[in-house]
């Protein structure tokens, strides 16, 4: 079933109050089309916006990746900064971090909390973690990652990467460059047909990139922090 295409007035509302703006998405709709209608208000009355403050983006469906990366659009383009609530809950977190100086080539390790690999992944070698899992290097091709969180690779990935393996379809992959043979979040599974995965080791440009599940499918985007927001390498 198709989502129905919304006018900007239906879809958004901008209200205001002394703590900043709060924006209100009235109805589900396809991502990237919330994304430009928010974008598309702020740029009609941008004299008005600059300068404002963000407080609250409210959505019944969007998950946390979605906002980070509306987020990341409205900040790269406007003059306007999001403000976080002082009375907002502040979790700790219990779990333990296991830090892997270095992984051999058929190497497994299996651990209950974060994973944090200092180093590149071998072939054959394994990480299996109930949290998430930080690759420090490269993860090469015959190396598997599975987590019942979110993996972020410093490097390259392609090997096999399996994020929100209970089910979390909020689960996230990022690396340097996503050149996987296989890339799964929860049930959702994407595959690189074989001349596509030859050709990507040595043509596929370096951009970071990330990877979540949107309408039941796998989309990879270009990912651009803060600090990368101005380099010409953005192509979302």
């Amino acid at each position: 079933m198709s989502l129905r295409k919304y006018s900007t007035e239906e879809l958004i509302e901008f209200k205001g109050n002394k703590k900043g703006l709060i924006i209100n998405i009235k109805k589900v709709a396809p991502f990237e089309q919330v994304k430009q209608s928010i974008v598309d208000r702020l740029e009609e009355n941008v004299g008005f916006f600059n300068g404002a403050k963000i407080y609250q983006i409210n959505s019944d469906y969007l998950n946390d990746i979605h906002m980070m990366m509306i987020k990341e659009s409205i900040t790269s383009r406007f003059d306007i900064e999001f403000v976080e609530d002082e009375n907002k809950e502040t979790y700790i977190n219990t779990y333990e971090t296991k830090y892997v100086d270095s992984m051999r080539s058929g190497e497994n390790i299996v651990f209950d909390g974060d994973v944090v690999v200092m180093s590149d992944m071998n072939p054959g070698s394994q990480v299996s973690s109930t949290r998430n899992v930080v690759i420090m290097g490269n993860m090469n091709s015959g190396a598997k990652v599975v987590a019942n969180g979110n993996i972020v690779v410093m490097g390259e990935v392609r090997g096999f990467v399996h994020a929100g393996a209970k089910g979390n379809n909020s689960a996230y992959v990022i690396a340097n460059s996503l050149c996987p043979k296989i890339l799964q979040i929860a049930d959702n599974i994407a595959e690189a047909p074989e001349d596509d995965y030859e050709e990507s080791k040595d043509d596929k440009k370096i951009i970071p990139e990330i990877a979540f599940v949107s309408k039941d499918r796998i989309v990879i985007e270009s990912f651009l922090p803060k600090t990368l927001k101005n380099k010409e390498i953005y192509r979302g």
